[in-house]
């Protein structure tokens, strides 16, 4: 009779209730608060990184900067925010914007047709005397160039919990930029190889 008595108003005791609510709500809210925080901080180093890499974009298109200048003046102002980050800044020149990330043009194209095979002739845009599929040369290029930066930063997620999300550890943003250089020189005219 007692143990039905302590039965009954155990199982009509809802003092517990609010408490274990809590506990069931607690963890997803907290999981997704401390997720947005880590998008946040996210968006934010991406947000500088395409701000530093307009400046220094803008630095070398009117006077000669070096890529090692580019590559230090970037990693200088992200280092500000980000100590531990791995910052890598590369730049290529084209010819004209419409080059950008495209291969060397084929002159004379032999079967089979559309891809580049041993008898075709091609533009030597990148003047390395091999057909690239990214015409681009490494560097900042010579007068009236256009030049693409490609800057990733890697750096330790903000947040811990991402192990539990399946995510990396790491987070990468990279930002682009593209300029003309100013017309200081003229650009060489590329060539036609046929292999």
């Amino acid at each position: 009779m007692i143990g039905r008595l302590r039965v009954r108003r155990l199982a009509g005791d809802r003092t517990g209730l609010a408490a274990v609510e809590f506990g069931l709500v607690c963890v997803p809210v907290i999981i997704m608060l401390l997720t947005l925080v880590d998008l946040g901080f996210r968006s934010y180093i991406a947000a500088q990184l395409q701000g530093t890499m307009d400046q220094a974009a803008r630095r070398v298109t009117i006077g000669g900067v070096s890529t090692s200048t580019v590559t230090t003046f970037v990693s200088d102002r992200v280092h500000r925010i980000l100590p531990g980050a791995s910052v890598n800044v590369v730049p290529k020149s084209y010819d004209d914007f419409s080059d950008v990330g495209k291969p060397e043009p084929i002159t004379t194209d032999t079967a089979p047709l559309g891809t580049y095979n041993a008898g075709d002739c091609f533009l030597d845009l990148n003047g390395n005397g091999a057909w690239d599929s990214d015409g681009g040369q490494t560097g900042n290029g010579t007068g009236d160039d256009i030049v693409y930066y490609v800057a990733t930063v890697t750096y330790p997620a903000l947040m811990p919990l991402r192990r539990f999300l399946g995510w990396s550890n790491t987070e990468t943003v990279t930002a682009t930029m593209m300029m003309r250089n100013q017309p200081y020189s003229g650009q060489a005219q590329p060539v036609t190889i046929c292999t």
